[in-house]
């Protein structure tokens, strides 16, 4: 069933309407969920709670990401086993499937081979669940709300609007999103609905203590070798000492023998240090790439969206990333990301002193 033809394009979703999403999702008998490349808590845990939810409804779900695996951490969530590696696995002349996008702002954050022509794009209808900013709305349906603290708030509400059963496994995979999205709930992206939800699955079965500890104690010893040269390399500067910058190359991986799925939580732990308003961790695990993490926190007049659109990356306005293609060497490239925003910290003030 092809709804592309009697649907507007852009209909974008709000808090105060997910029937839409949720009557599609019902319609469909088989879904092709996408989540996003180097995936977190937000995009494992939204994709594990709607297989689930699937499942549970007898529909038919895959799951298709560019990563190669998970990381280990999440091992814990419902239908994890579920996650399949593919870089192109779009089946253009297939009306019965619904792809599902989630946690992507926009379709090249995912499995490469989204449709570009009109024709083929005529023949696929896309459901878009997200909570970035910078959402392209590319789906035929678009729940996106830049205001939500994560794609699995977005979601309960959806599985909540199409009274889908929401059991004690789809909880602790919602629960999961929001926590890591949150940064324990600690973000300003946190909102009283955001902790009302929790309540509710909390009321459904989640035993928080218990998914907390599988989230934060589960590093490597190569692990924390590897978060040790980043802090070695901790550099504060700027007025004010707002921002800091450190690396992580790719001899870092090798020698320390951890994955890149290692730094999740090393941004934030740079965001600690006191008075530091804006932070830029890079990391390089395979030659010639060099990934970049943002982060900001309120108190300075541009946000880590900004600076990582600036790179031709993009992101919320707190949290954010880009991926670079150069030949430069970490040190080189981390000089450029701190002459930019000495620049910029200097052009706001003179913007306020003028």
């Amino acid at each position: 069933m092809n709804l592309n033809p009697n649907l507007n394009p852009k209909i974008t979703m709000n808090n105060n309407n997910f029937d839409n999403a949720a009557e599609i999702l019902r319609k469909y008998n088989s879904w092709q969920i996408f989540t996003h490349r180097k995936s977190d808590g937000d995009a494992l845990g939204s994709a594990c709670a709607l297989i689930t939810a699937g499942k549970n409804s007898g529909k038919s779900v895959n799951w298709f990401s560019p990563d190669e695996k998970p990381p280990r951490v999440y091992n814990f969530l419902p239908n994890i086993e579920q996650f399949t590696a593919h870089e192109n696995i779009f089946a253009f002349d297939n009306p019965e499937v619904l792809y599902v996008f989630l946690d992507c702002s926009n379709e090249n954050r995912s499995v490469q081979g989204f449709p570009t022509n009109p024709q083929s794009r005529a023949k696929i209808s896309v459901l878009n669940i997200d909570h970035h900013e910078d959402n392209t709305l590319f789906g035929d349906i678009n729940c996106v709300d830049g205001k939500s603290s994560s794609t699995c708030e977005m979601l309960f509400n959806v599985l909540e609007s199409g009274n889908f059963d929401i059991n004690q496994q789809i909880a602790e995979a919602l629960f999961t999103g929001i926590y890591t999205d949150t940064g324990g709930f600690s973000f300003s992206c946190t909102s009283a609905k955001t902790h009302k939800i929790a309540a509710e699955l909390i009321n459904c079965g989640v035993d928080s203590g218990i998914i907390t500890d599988k989230i934060n104690q589960h590093k490597s010893l190569g692990g924390f070798l590897l978060w040790s040269r980043a802090m070695s390399r901790v550099k504060i500067f700027g007025d004010d000492d707002v921002f800091a910058l450190s690396w992580l190359t790719l001899e870092d991986f090798q020698e320390a023998g951890a994955s890149s799925s290692e730094t999740e939580g090393l941004s934030n732990m740079l965001m600690s240090l006191r008075g530091v308003k804006l932070i830029a961790l890079l990391s390089q695990t395979q030659p010639g790439i060099i990934r970049v993490s943002f982060r900001s926190r309120p108190g300075i007049n541009f946000g880590a969206g900004e600076v990582a659109r600036n790179f031709g990356g993009g992101g919320h306005e707190q949290a954010a990333g880009v991926s670079v293609e150069t030949s430069d060497a970490i040190p080189d490239f981390a000089n450029r990301i701190e002459k930019f925003l000495i620049a910029r910290q200097k052009f706001e003030r003179q913007k306020c002193t003028a």
